[in-house]
């Protein structure tokens, strides 16, 4: 059975800061480390600083929300932006995935 998933994006300034919540406590069942997660730079999106981009269960995303809203300077991005974003990965993933296919198809 497949649950409806939420997208996040948020917009990060502090590389350092972001990389300790990311990589922080890895056992924790609201670990960024268990879930997964997409790290890139902003700028080919149009945005400063780096870019967070994870799925979660519906509903289940507000306590992964709060310890990116902890780092100052990390913002959800907008909603033209955050479409840009998944877009843009989705569209790699897709292609990654065609590609291994193709080698083993």
């Amino acid at each position: 059975m497949l649950y409806p998933m939420e997208t996040f994006v948020y917009s990060c300034a502090d590389l350092k800061e972001l990389k300790k919540v990311l990589e922080g406590d890895t056992l924790s069942d609201t670990s960024f480390s268990r879930l997964g997660y997409v790290l890139r730079e902003g700028k080919p999106y149009g945005l400063q600083g780096y870019v967070v981009y994870f799925k979660t269960e519906e509903g289940k995303g507000a306590s992964y929300q709060k310890q990116l809203e902890a780092i100052p300077r990390c913002t959800p991005v907008s909603a033209e932006g955050k479409k840009k974003v998944v877009d843009a990965i989705e569209a790699e993933e897709n292609s990654a995935a065609a590609g291994f296919g193709s080698l083993f198809g």
